[in-house]
């Protein structure tokens, strides 16, 4: 079992660590899988499993985010144990679990620990409820990998993006330079996906929301030929609106080879001894 985790109560970035780590594991030939809690799902005590970009209203936008993204089968419910047993049940040759958000559940078995920071997320440092922390940042230095969105070797990129209504259709995202577009979030830190926008050469009239709020038609800008960019974990929940200006950027997170060969090594030292 992988962990992959933060200490504060949101906002680090783990769902593109998430998926860089599973990439990266299928690129040496492991066959991995996901366990996710499905934040604001509506599963209760249960689980549900998806596979091949399966998605389903009721695991919540992250956990969509991450089948859409991986062809890997993902598990998703409260109980990670439960659903961890349940998906290789169904799925024997998996040989990876990456759990994304399971640090503080120590209920599950772990051989390898990543902690992701971004200091935006540490606030004033203090645990809750005092501040955001989840464990005291003391707890940084017992991973096994940390890994921080802040660092200088860490290099992220939103150089595309795809239609909602038509994945097929891409686009670079330089196309909408010096334009004006509409730009909606509703995600940790949204200032930080408008600040990238604006620094791409976008005018951007920003729309920011919380982290996982539920769209209703009233939050969306008008519908008058104005581009509207948003994150992919906003887009799985606004493909209902069935609106043919929303264009889904793309973030593409660079992490340098250093950290790439640790994490292969901590995995193949954890499972091969």
């Amino acid at each position: 079992m992988v962990v992959v985790g933060n200490i504060s109560l949101g906002g680090s970035g783990k769902t593109p660590v998430v998926n860089m780590l599973v990439k990266w594991l299928q690129a040496e030939g492991y066959q991995p899988a996901i366990l996710t809690r499905g934040y604001k799902s509506d599963l209760g005590d249960e689980y549900q499993l998806l596979a091949k970009g399966e998605t389903s209203e009721q695991v919540g936008d992250e956990a969509n985010m991450l089948s859409e993204t991986n062809t890997c089968p993902l598990a998703v419910g409260a109980d990670r144990v439960a659903a961890g047993q349940a998906l290789l049940q169904q799925f024997p040759w998996v040989n990876v679990l990456v759990c994304d958000d399971g640090l503080q559940h120590y209920a599950l078995q772990r051989d390898v620990e990543v902690i992701v920071k971004r200091d935006h997320a540490l606030g004033n440092r203090w645990c809750l409820p005092a501040g955001p922390l989840r464990e005291p940042l003391e707890r940084l230095s017992a991973c096994d990998l940390l890994i921080d969105r802040d660092a200088d070797t860490l290099q992220e990129y939103m150089r595309s993006c795809w239609n909602l209504a038509q994945p097929e259709m891409t686009r670079p995202l330089a196309d909408f330079a010096g334009h004006q577009v509409y730009a909606l979030a509703g995600i940790g830190f949204p200032d930080l996906f408008f600040q990238g926008l604006r620094d791409a050469g976008l005018e951007v009239e920003a729309m920011a929301f919380a982290d996982h709020h539920e769209f209703i038609a009233d939050d969306l800008p008008p519908d008058d030929g104005v581009p509207l960019l948003v994150t992919h974990k906003d887009a799985v929940k606004l493909r209902r609106f069935e609106r043919r200006d929303v264009w889904v950027v793309v973030l593409e997170l660079e992490l340098p080879n250093d950290l790439q060969y640790r994490f292969l090594r901590l995995v193949e030292s954890a499972f091969h001894g």
